[in-house]
């Protein structure tokens, strides 16, 4: 936790009947903490590091024992103001995944809380929080370290030797191929590393205990492809909570774009995105004289990318001066989510992907600056 934030938790003014509440919560929690710990320190030992990582978990959690309680309370300054820290501390404009950013803001999803140390590298990872659909599943996890340098380090399930793998009931490891690339953002002052990692639906496995292995860091630098070897295990129950529906409607309907034919199949509405499928003239797979087939970038998709851009910063992120593809929901224009490029769909097919949208049944679609499909039946 950065000093800003704590600082900004230490002028919230907390009403005396929801202070005492809420400390009597975090005594309990105390009291439960200090016996995991005495349980953990017999096993791993402790570096300086574990131990800030624990004191400023003690401080969410009183965050969190706020939350929860004066969520049954009128609507107060105070309220607005913690809940304003809260969503600081988990959410971040340079994770390029507005779908993502959206979900933890609104409180979906499942959240994780649990920390994992590898010894080895001195890396200390905390996973936050879990949201799984009917296609796709976000974990979203930070890790840092005071030994290892983790500048170019990256958990690449899309081209890189990273994978994410589901441990079923008879030990054996199913992988989890990964949707779109993912997010991530290195924090050089902290040495810390915050992922949205993308991968395949687990909403099967609801109401189960689970265990999930990352293993290895892939590291991109002027030399090409290296590894780090490690194995990084997350055990949970996946609650309800972190469970969502995705709402598939019928559209087929055509429009022309620069002479090309194009037609809308249908579109995918869930908490983390909105979908829109299409098929088109110039979407086939050609196939070349040895029998390989290949894929062509479309006119709709160049149209797509056009309002493109990417910063180290902030990732993939729209560029408000240039023309593109955009959905519009209830009068506001809804971006692409460019981070989730490259996400297959059946032959023939070509996917955008934008964020969540509030009203599904007045969406449209806007190609350029004329053509207006709205996403009914």
């Amino acid at each position: 936790m950065s000093n800003k934030v704590k600082r900004e938790l230490e002028k919230i003014e907390i009403p005396e009947e929801l202070h005492n509440r809420a400390k009597l919560g975090v005594m309990q929690a105390k009291k439960e903490s200090e016996k995991k710990n005495q349980i953990a320190d017999n096993q791993i030992p402790t570096s300086p590091l574990n131990k800030k990582v624990a004191y400023y978990k003690r401080i969410l959690i009183v965050a969190a024992i706020c939350l929860t309680i004066v969520s049954t309370l009128t609507f107060t300054p105070a309220l607005a103001a913690i809940q304003e820290v809260y969503n600081k501390i988990f959410t971040s404009e340079h994770i390029d995944d507005t779908g993502v950013r959206m979900a933890v803001i609104s409180g979906k999803g499942q959240a994780l809380d649990q920390t994992f140390y590898d010894k080895k590298y001195d890396i200390t990872v905390h996973f936050d929080r879990v949201l799984t659909d009917d296609k796709e599943t976000k974990l979203l996890l930070t890790y840092q370290s005071e030994e290892t340098n983790l500048e170019n380090h990256y958990i690449d399930l899309f081209e890189g030797v990273s994978s994410i793998n589901l441990i079923v009931e008879s030990g054996q490891k199913v992988p989890l191929d990964n949707v779109g690339w993912g997010s991530s953002y290195y924090d050089s002052k902290e040495n810390k590393i915050t992922e949205a990692l993308s991968f395949a639906s687990i909403k099967e496995y609801a109401d189960q205990e689970i265990r999930l292995e990352i293993e290895n860091l892939t590291i991109w630098n002027d030399s090409g492809m290296e590894s780090l070897q490690t194995t990084w295990p997350l055990e949970f129950k996946l609650k309800p909570s972190a469970v969502s529906d995705r709402e598939t409607v019928e559209v087929n309907k055509e429009f022309t774009f620069k002479g090309e034919t194009y037609n809308i199949k249908q579109v995918e509405f869930s908490d983390l995105e909105t979908r829109v499928v299409v098929t088109g003239s110039d979407t086939k797979l050609l196939t070349d004289e040895s029998g390989m087939q290949y894929r062509v970038m479309s006119k709709l998709e160049h149209q797509f990318l056009n309002a493109r851009k990417n910063s180290k910063e902030y990732g993939y992120s729209v560029d408000d001066e240039k023309s593109g593809v955009f959905l519009q929901s209830a009068n506001e224009k809804i971006d692409p989510i460019f981070s989730k490029g490259e996400v297959e769909g059946a032959e023939d097919e070509y996917v955008m992907t934008f964020a969540p949208v509030e009203d599904r049944q007045g969406s449209i679609l806007k190609v350029g600056e004329e053509i207006k499909i709205p996403l009914t039946k």
